[in-house]
């Protein structure tokens, strides 16, 4: 992936167990020499920092797309003198892959704590692996940086996902209400349409009443079976109520699914529209295939993302040009981005902090501040990045797409990065 040699010696350093098959796929680098522990206040030491990721299972997209390009980061930041604060300490990565498994990744976790003595930890982190983790850290102190998760239930968990009632529930239902009342769509009846997991529940809990406190009307519910290798009959309940809308938070697994479901039963009637994944992610077309996806993406269907290759955004528009002619990445989505920003988010908190002492990073993390128009802010936040008292991010607010017939997408909302205006209900 274009990672240079000082990565694979000092910054890319794989842990010696569950990762050489799944880091291979994404030809991250060689397995390094045993590790060499060393101070990481030292001139010229190294921090140890654990990153945990779904490399493999159901919900390895997120991370075979996001890790090369924090790795690129990573590589950057040591390339350029490492933590001045900290005497130009270099960051070592240790690698786990948690195989899309929450039991797996507290027991990775306790091993990066434990065995590899990370001071720090950084992962793909969804909901599901957030609440296996809490434990872990509570016991160990050990501060940690989700790029994902919707919630955090540990005082050392940071998120820079997007939180559950202000990030994805607001956003979803501000833009349905921006449909309906600012661009003249004709909703009433609305269907939630979710992956029935913790994120997907709690957001439509959310969801749900802000739609309702709008003047919708909820009709039915499709909660998708992640287990399930087929939604056609999330599909059929839809196409019997057949709503003005179908709204949600749904994974890449399950839209993958729901489109193939859409398309088979030649279902357009409503519109659908949710986050993130399943609608906005970049490998849904190559996945879907070009006539399914021309079917079904480009009718009807909006998608929440925090990144698109249009957006009227200078430093992600920035970021993309560096990730594919330095990084030489193939696939760059929302999740290359997210986990490029986690990489800038934790070099921050180590230059702030001046310590790998958990309270000192943990007030680093408290005080992190990047205003709208940072170079380094990759992501679509016009209130900028910083978190908040529960530890997620103030901003939690997320653009919408849509898709085009050449397998591009346009965002349409909000105004302030739009490209174009919603096509019209087909």
């Amino acid at each position: 992936m274009g990672q240079g040699a000082h990565t694979r010696r000092a910054g890319m350093m794989l842990s010696r167990r569950n990762f050489a098959v799944a880091a291979a796929s994404i030809a991250v680098g060689r397995i390094a020499a045993p590790f060499v522990i060393r101070s990481a206040t030292a001139q010229g030491g190294t921090i140890r920092i654990g990153v945990i990721n779904l490399m493999s299972g159901n919900l390895a997209a997120y991370a075979q797309e996001g890790h090369p390009a924090f790795a690129h980061i990573v590589d950057k930041i040591n390339a350029a003198g490492g933590i001045k604060s900290l005497g130009g300490a270099k960051l070592e990565l240790l690698l786990a892959d948690d195989t899309s498994q929450p039991a797996r990744t507290a027991a990775e976790a306790r091993r990066l704590i434990t065995e590899e003595k990370a001071v720090l930890l950084v992962g793909t982190l969804l909901s599901a692996q957030m609440l296996a983790i809490t434990p872990v850290l509570d016991e160990f102190k050990i501060p940690t940086l989700s790029i994902w998760a919707g919630g955090s239930k540990s005082p050392y968990l940071y998120s820079l996902g997007y939180p559950y009632d202000r990030g994805y529930a607001q956003t979803m239902h501000d833009f349905a209400v921006w449909l309906r009342d600012k661009k003249g769509f004709a909703l009433k009846t609305v269907m939630p349409g979710y992956s029935n997991y913790e994120a997907g529940q709690q957001t439509n809990k959310f969801l749900v009443e802000k739609l309702k406190n709008s003047g919708f009307e909820i009709v039915g519910e499709a909660a998708l079976d992640m287990r399930a290798q087929d939604q056609t009959a999330a599909m059929i309940r839809i196409r019997a109520l057949k709503p003005d809308l179908v709204i949600g938070l749904v994974t890449p697994h399950d839209g993958l699914l729901l489109h193939q479901a859409r398309y088979n039963l030649g279902y357009h009637d409503s519109i659908f529209a949710g986050g993130t994944g399943g609608y906005s992610d970049l490998s849904l077309w190559h996945d879907l295939g070009p006539d399914i996806g021309r079917a079904v993406l480009t009718k009807n269907l909006f998608g929440m993302t925090g990144f698109s290759p249009g957006a009227k955004i200078d430093a992600m528009q920035k970021i993309i040009v560096e990730l594919r002619d330095q990084a030489k990445l193939a696939r760059i989505g929302q999740a290359a981005i997210h986990a490029a920003q986690a990489a800038r988010v934790i070099q921050r908190v180590l230059q702030a902090s001046g310590s790998v002492e958990p309270d000192a990073l943990l007030k680093a993390f408290a005080a992190v501040d990047f205003p709208f128009g940072d170079p380094e802010l990759y992501l679509a936040k016009p209130r900028g990045l910083h978190f908040a008292e529960d530890r997620l991010l103030t901003d939690g607010s997320a653009m919408f797409i849509q898709w085009t017939a050449e397998q591009t997408q346009e965002v349409v909302y909000p105004d302030t990065f739009a490209q174009t205006a919603p096509r019209p209900r087909a």
